[in-house]
This record gives C-alpha cells, sequence and structure tokens, in this order.
C-alpha cells in the first residue's frame, strides 16, 4: 500500500512539473513583405514563411501584423505574444519585418520622375503578397511600362546568401495621375451657360487624360450637353461651346499683330461657336476668314 502510495506521489509531481514546464516553438517570418494594394489585410501565409507553431500562435502573429506598416521589431511581436501565450517561449527566428506597397516599388524602380503610376496589382502566379527572406533581392523590369494601359512585369528575387533565383509575373495597370475638373454641385444641361465658382480642381487616376477637363479658361462660353453629377470629372464631351456669332447679326473684327491693331464691323455668312473658325464678308464683300473669340466677336492674327 505504502508502495502505490509513493508510486503514485511520483506520478503527481511530474505532472506538475511537466504541466508547469515552459514550451516552445519556432516561427520563421518572411523579412519584407509586398502588399499588392494599399491597406491590404494580410493573413498568415503573406507573413509567414514556416512555422512549428499552433495554429492559434500562427493567427495570433498574423493578425498583431495583419496591418502593420513601415518597419516591426521583433521585440515588439514577443511583447504581444507574451501576453497572449505566457507558457509559450515562441522564437521568432527573423530580425524586423518592413512592409512595403508593390505598386510605390513599381514606380521607385520603373517610372520614378513621372506622372504615371500602378494600380491594380494581381500575381500571374496566384499570391496575394510577395515576401521575401534574409538575403533575397527584388529586381522588376517592363519593357511596356512607359505608357498606358495593363502590363506584365517581370519580378526576378534572387538570394545572394543561398545563389538561388526565382521569378513571378504581376499584371499591372498603368493610370496618369492629372488635376482635373470636378462639379461643386450637379449641373442641368438646362443651364444655360457654365460659372467657373461651379467647380473645383482635384486629381485623380486615369488611362485617358485627353479627355479630361483641366483649365477653367472660357468656361463661361460652354454649356453641359448632359447632366453633371456632383464630385464627378468633367470630360470634354460632357461640353459643349455656345453659339456666339449669328448668322445676319454684325459682329467686330479685330486684326491685329505686332504692329497693328485694327476693328471694324462685318458679317457672319453663318452662325458659329466659340473657338470655331468662320467666314465673313465686308462692305466689299470680299470673304474673310477669322475665330469666334466672343459674343459677336472674331478675330485675325496676322
Amino acid at each position: 500500500m505504502l508502495k502505490y502510495f509513493y508510486l503514485l506521489l511520483t506520478f503527481s509531481t511530474l505532472s506538475v512539473l511537466a504541466s508547469t514546464q515552459e514550451k516552445s516553438c519556432d516561427v520563421e517570418l518572411f523579412q519584407k513583405v509586398y502588399r499588392s494594394y494599399k491597406n491590404q489585410v494580410l493573413g498568415a501565409k503573406d507573413l509567414i514563411r514556416e512555422s512549428n507553431c499552433a495554429e492559434e500562435i500562427n493567427l495570433k502573429i498574423s493578425h498583431v501584423l495583419s496591418q502593420a506598416e513601415g518597419s516591426v521589431s521583433v521585440d515588439f511581436i514577443n511583447t504581444e505574444m507574451q501576453k497572449e501565450f505566457p507558457q509559450f517561449a515562441i522564437n521568432i527566428k527573423s530580425k524586423k519585418l518592413s512592409f512595403l506597397d508593390l505598386n510605390d516599388t513599381f514606380k521607385d524602380q520603373l517610372l520614378q520622375g513621372t506622372n504615371l503610376y500602378f494600380t491594380q496589382s494581381k500575381s500571374m502566379n496566384g499570391l496575394t503578397s510577395i515576401g521575401l527572406v534574409e538575403g533575397e533581392q527584388l529586381r522588376i523590369s517592363c519593357d511596356t511600362c512607359n505608357s498606358y494601359g495593363d502590363k506584365n512585369i517581370k519580378l526576378d528575387i534572387a538570394n545572394s546568401l543561398t545563389g538561388t533565383q526565382r521569378t513571378l509575373w504581376m499584371n499591372s495597370r498603368i493610370m496618369a495621375k492629372i488635376k482635373v475638373i470636378k462639379a461643386k454641385r450637379s449641373i442641368s444641361f438646362q443651364q444655360k451657360a457654365l460659372q467657373a465658382e461651379d467647380f473645383y480642381f482635384d486629381e485623380i487616376l486615369t488611362m485617358y487624360p485627353e479627355n479630361m477637363l483641366t483649365t477653367l479658361e472660357n468656361i463661361h462660353f460652354y454649356k453641359a450637353t448632359k447632366t453633371l453629377v456632383q464630385n464627378s470629372a468633367v470630360v470634354h464631351q460632357d461640353l459643349q461651346s455656345l453659339m456666339l456669332v449669328n448668322y445676319g447679326t454684325p459682329v467686330t473684327l479685330s486684326l491685329s499683330n505686332q504692329n497693328i491693331s485694327l476693328q471694324k464691323s462685318v458679317m457672319p455668312v453663318r452662325s458659329a461657336r466659340f473657338g470655331e473658325t468662320v467666314e465673313l464678308k465686308g462692305p466689299n464683300n470680299k470673304p474673310i476668314i477669322g475665330k469666334v473669340i466672343d459674343f459677336n466677336k472674331v478675330v485675325i492674327q496676322l
């Protein structure tokens, strides 16, 4: 009976020691993580290269780092993990993590100093992000990335420590960042003329910068061809110049160069809008071609 008691006591003691003994596991994190787009929430597979830790530990690490930006030290991660798992010794095999934006990296390496930007980048290898380990460097190449549109981009990742190399492919859309005109309020196409105070400047990304209205100069000589929605960018197709010259109504013709400035009254042979050229007839019916610049005003620049 006494022997049985000692055995039971020994087993209980060993059980207590085992339960109080600290458990351990190892996690290797990527040293650099490139997001496919800004504010992308990262998961465990985006952050962890290898791990023999329990799934709940891996998920906690991803929760701590899912929205991290810039650089994060391992000390910070250890502190957060000890709060949640004080009974574990979690060995993180990385010095620090850096979080970068892939679109910004593309621009820095391929289009620095231009108004072109990369957007909507997606992996052609099924990856949601790109992780690099110690010794790996990223080199980007694209032969057609000097114009707008969808592009295929090659990513060569070489490891100077192991002498290995891998290649990934991304698809990205290049757009131009330009300053455009937007409507402060919704403007009806029935409004006779537009006013500069109804608009404001803003920056947008577009693949069609040539279609966008970028100046308010002479905007009062235009009307909308459709309702301009509040806060929407205005394109040239949304506007129509006003009829400033009407057939049968005399107009003032100005002739100007560096030395001469003359004005006389002439008759247009048709109605014309702002910016159009129109044929005119003077007292001797000799045809003259001028450009419409204002209500009942036409100019010839000699």
